[in-house]
């Protein structure tokens, strides 16, 4: 499922269950590598959409990182005589750290842990006592030793 929001997209993996950010010029060629544009053609197309010059090594980054992400299919590997270029070296050859692909992925909570929350039950109840007993167990519900309970998943 991928979703386009102002300055980022967001990818959510339905199989893995893995929700992905990305940022403008990692959403720019993950829009448009379908298999049949060239690192160059995409490095083109990142270029006229950002508005900023476009190296083929910061989409073979991009290509890089959304295939680390999973969200190739099929996967990408570069080949053997792109060779590997460091962020640091991009960095000095582009010039502006805005303009390299960045992939932030995080686990998304499973339907019970997103709908579980803690159930007061602390009153008269020292600091630390778990305060429910419906939270799943990577939940971390406890009293705070005023009768609140704090935490959650």
């Amino acid at each position: 499922m991928v979703t386009e929001l102002m300055d980022e997209v967001l990818v959510y993996d339905l199989e893995r269950h893995r929700a992905h950010c990305l940022n403008p010029p990692a959403a720019v060629v993950f829009k448009h590598c379908d298999g049949k544009r060239s690192v160059e053609d995409l490095a083109r197309l990142l270029e006229s959409e950002l508005g900023a010059p476009a190296d083929p090594d910061c989409v073979w980054l991009a290509l890089d990182r959304l295939d680390k992400a999973r969200l190739l299919s099929p996967r990408v590997r570069r080949p053997p005589a792109a060779g590997r270029v460091s962020r640091r070296d991009l960095i000095r050859r582009v010039g502006i750290a805005a303009l390299l692909p960045v992939v932030t992925s995080l686990l998304a909570p499973t339907p019970a842990q997103a709908a579980a929350t803690c159930v007061a039950n602390c009153a008269s109840q020292p600091f630390g006592t778990p305060c429910s007993s419906t939270a799943p167990a990577n939940c971390l519900c406890a009293c705070d030793g005023s009768g609140n309970c704090i935490g959650g998943c």
